[in-house]
């Protein structure tokens, strides 16, 4: 390659926007330092040499080999990013990018057109509409098409920083929010069903470290619903680096409450055994709350009345990031999702094991627990702990089986 071709061949780099971030202040150092270590991760294999600051944005520079459909799929799924613009890099006197503007200008392909520059550096000598004009003056006498500011088929942006002109016609959404992992972290139990994979995503979004916990009614009922949480687990995970996921066996549990306890108040005692496993999951996981699919007043079990008394069943808050929301909404969202499809298939629910036909939809926590003290459950509880296993799911792809 002669030193002139060297020139003229563009650095291909994506330039990424962040929304909430750029609000954080004195913070703001670290959101940034969090994206950047996700987006590192998210794009591992790809051909990326380097992810950097660069002019209030992330820059992210690709070996030439990499292919950039795979780095935009991976970067369209990290929380945190409003949005990213595959660009190309040209030196600061703008011949080069006009020797590029040239050739797109003939390829065609579109009738009318706009150019935007801004220029980062207020240093360059050209104003932001000199560099239109030029530009503009030459895409329109190569290209034969109109220039159309309002609604062009096709925008040329450029933006002028302190060595170098960026040039891009796409810009790609994210998923936007905030960094996950940035925010704190947060115990998930996670069902087979539709509502707590979406409850999932949206505390991803606010930036949450999750830990899933599932449980099952083995050997009462097959693994169906482990195996399908692992699958919910791995998909809701393709958007940070790696999760746990802790599978819990109940069935023990949920004998024990049968045979010792009325009817009408057994989902009711069986979401309390849940919390309270989940409580010392999370704990050991430095998890500061934990976070269900509950909707208000979608079940019997989640009447206002009996959230209520669930809540105390703990010490750690309860977040429910669904709880206001219409059916057809999470469903609308599970399906922008990609988890629906995953989530309506058929798997035996511990929740809908041994389940009374009139359960209890206003209870109060001095009730639940006068109950509880009839039952012997803290062995009950050891065991349960005792059978716990681990499950590593995300993009590291390696699972684990132990006790907790």
């Amino acid at each position: 390659m002669t030193g002139e071709e060297a020139r003229a061949q563009p650095l291909r780099s994506y330039l990424v926007h962040y929304g909430e971030i750029a609000l954080k202040g004195g913070n703001r150092d670290r959101f940034e330092w969090i994206l950047m270590r996700n987006i590192e991760h998210a794009l591992r294999g790809t051909g990326v040499q380097k992810v950097s600051r660069i002019y209030g944005r992330i820059r992210i520079d690709q070996d030439l080999r990499a292919e950039p459909e795979e780095v935009a799929r991976r970067l369209a799924r990290v929380f945190g990013i409003a949005h990213f613009e595959p660009v190309e890099s040209y030196p600061w006197d703008l011949e080069d990018l006009e020797k590029r503007l040239g050739e797109v200008a003939r390829e065609g392909g579109f009738s009318s057109f706009g150019v935007r520059a801004h220029r980062i550096e207020k240093a360059y000598p050209l104003r932001s509409n000199e560099i239109e004009r030029r530009l503009g003056a030459l895409i329109e006498k190569e290209s034969g098409a109109r220039v159309d500011l309002n609604h062009p088929e096709r925008w040329f942006h450029i933006k002028v920083a302190s060595r170098e002109i960026f040039f891009h016609s796409e810009q790609i959404p994210g998923p936007g929010g905030l960094p996950t992992g940035s925010t704190g972290r947060v115990g998930l139990l996670l069902s087979g069903g539709i509502d707590s994979p979406v409850a999932a995503l949206r505390m991803m979004r606010r930036g949450c470290h999750l830990v899933f916990i599932h449980f099952h009614s083995a050997p009462f009922t097959d693994r169906s619903s482990v195996e399908k949480a692992i699958d919910l687990a791995q998909l809701v995970s393709r958007h940070r680096i790696s999760a746990r996921l802790y599978v819990v066996p109940l069935g023990q549990m949920q004998r024990a409450i049968v045979e010792g306890a009325p009817a009408p108040w057994r989902i009711l005692l069986y979401r309390r055994a849940m919390l309270r496993i989940a409580e010392r999951l999370a704990r050991r996981n430095r998890c500061l709350a934990l976070a269900t699919g509950d909707n208000l007043g979608q079940v019997s079990s989640q009447t206002l009345d009996n959230l209520t008394a669930l809540d105390k069943t703990v010490d750690l808050p309860i977040l429910r990031p669904l709880i206001g929301y219409d059916k057809q909404e999470i469903i609308a969202e599970a399906k922008e999702a990609g988890t629906f499809s995953l989530s309506i298939e058929p798997f035996a629910d511990c929740c809908s094991f041994l389940t009374p036909p009139n359960p209890v939809i206003a209870a109060r926590s001095w009730e639940l627990e006068a109950i509880e003290e009839k039952l012997d459950l803290e062995e009950h509880y050891r065991q349960a702990m005792r059978g716990v296993e681990i499950h590593r799911v995300g993009d590291i792809g390696q699972e684990v089986h132990c006790p907790v």
